[in-house]
């Protein structure tokens, strides 16, 4: 009787795993550049002008998948980043702060401080027994703030004398620090409240006008566009605009702009368009590739983190075709001036953060050196963040960002006549 032995599942399970990810990868993208290669096959059986500028259109737009790095860059990046930027700040707004109280009264005033402290939801409040406890612990950042209840505190509440607390906090997160000065000064204002209107009521004041006089008058605060205060709704919008720019000036110098002779890998491409046709051809693939990916900020990553999008459709689309002409006239320009890929990289990539803090979403413009302006005038994300946060967030119409707009559109033009003259230059030379 022949042994029969039973064949190992697993192994093949294990072979099949063990198949290089790269076949899938080289057959999604053989199936794009085919799918890319018909529809250009198509336009080039037209002879009029508008099919050879959708032929250059398409062809340039198969080009994405033909260099890795561009791929990375004008496809995975600004997907990747849009999803992983924001997780750190998903919570929206800081809470379970750790805070430290030094209880030097330990009276019944001070107990109740203290329970308000806790109400505030934002705090997490630990008792100390000293302040050089405290001290340690707020060196240590082992809290970022504690607050000091002083000696008598409710002994000199109920002689009418005014009462200091210390508050000490961690001022490198203003976050925190402000968080922290909002809960104590809630708590300590509720305190004194309740305090003042007792004594009214002591001396025979009814407790609706003993709440008058307290308050003479109210304050409504209604906070605009953002009223949960989340950090990421605040911060985030801006990024993405930077995301945009960034990847798409290096992706083109990446690309080699307008070049007659654009080198990619080990695959040599040359076009045999005039100039205007291939820069406008070429920069039209990059409007429509951005504008899709502006919809999927729009409606994807907006909706999942939950992120204020008041701005209207129209407007956003002519923003977007003004701003990403800016952005791929500039990256047109600088593309003659690389002869490594790297280079753009190494250019760009670090000027993301000055890009970001000159155009004032973090800090009031008005607050900034005027030389910076200036001197980042032709930098599309210095004009384009504060155009996209106020039609976005705060529901603002083309034209009360009118400025803006005319701001990128002179970008646009002055990067295309300039890059335009020195890419005729150099064909001639």
């Amino acid at each position: 009787m022949k042994n029969i032995i039973p064949h190992d599942r697993s192994s093949d399970n294990a072979q099949r795993s063990a198949r290089p990810t790269s076949r899938r990868w080289r057959i999604i993208r053989e199936f794009i550049l085919s799918l890319f290669a018909v529809v250009s096959k198509n336009f080039l059986l037209t002879k009029s002008a508008y099919g050879k500028f959708f032929r250059d259109f398409f062809r340039e737009w198969s080009l994405f998948f033909h260099d890795r790095n561009a791929v990375l860059l004008l496809v995975v990046a600004v997907i990747f980043y849009a999803l992983y930027y924001p997780l750190p700040y998903i919570n929206g707004v800081a809470k379970h702060i750790p805070v430290a109280v030094v209880d030097s009264d330990n009276s019944v005033m001070s107990r109740q401080l203290i329970q308000f402290l806790k109400a505030s939801g934002d705090l997490d409040i630990t008792q100390v027994a000293d302040k050089n406890e405290a001290q340690k612990k707020l060196a240590g950042e082992e809290v970022y703030g504690f607050v000091e209840i002083p000696f008598e505190f409710e002994h000199d509440i109920r002689r009418g004398q005014h009462i200091s607390l210390g508050v000490f906090c961690n001022g490198g997160y203003f976050m925190v620090y402000s968080d922290i000065s909002r809960a104590v000064l809630y708590a300590a204002g509720t305190l004194g409240a309740g305090v003042q209107i007792a004594f009214m009521q002591a001396r025979g004041v009814s407790p609706n006008a003993a709440l008058s006089l307290r308050e003479p008058v109210l304050v409504g605060t209604q906070t605009l566009f953002n009223g949960a205060m989340r950090y990421d709704n605040y911060v985030v919008p801006a990024v993405l605009v930077v995301i945009m720019q960034q990847t798409m000036v290096i992706g083109i110098c990446i690309l080699g702009g307008a070049r007659r002779k654009r080198s990619f890998g080990a695959t040599s491409i040359t076009s045999d368009a005039g100039l205007l046709r291939r820069w406008f051809g070429r920069g039209t693939v990059y409007i429509l590739h951005y504008f899709l990916i502006l919809l999927f900020y729009l409606f994807v990553i907006y909706p999942f983190f939950g992120w204020n999008g008041r701005g209207k459709f129209v407007d956003i689309a002519i923003f977007a075709v003004v701003f990403f002409t800016a952005c791929n006239q500039m990256g047109f320009f600088f593309a003659q001036f690389f002869k490594k890929k790297e280079s753009a990289m190494q250019v760009f990539l670090y000027m993301s953060i000055p890009f970001l803090f000159v155009s004032g979403f973090s800090y009031p413009t008005s607050s900034i050196p005027q030389f910076l302006h200036y001197l980042f005038f032709l930098i599309p994300a210095e004009h384009a963040i504060p155009a996209f946060v106020s039609i976005q967030q705060a529901g603002a119409n083309i034209w009360e960002v009118g400025d803006e707009i005319v701001y990128l559109a002179t970008i646009a033009v002055i990067y295309c006549v300039a890059g335009l003259g020195l890419q005729w230059w150099r064909e001639r030379v």
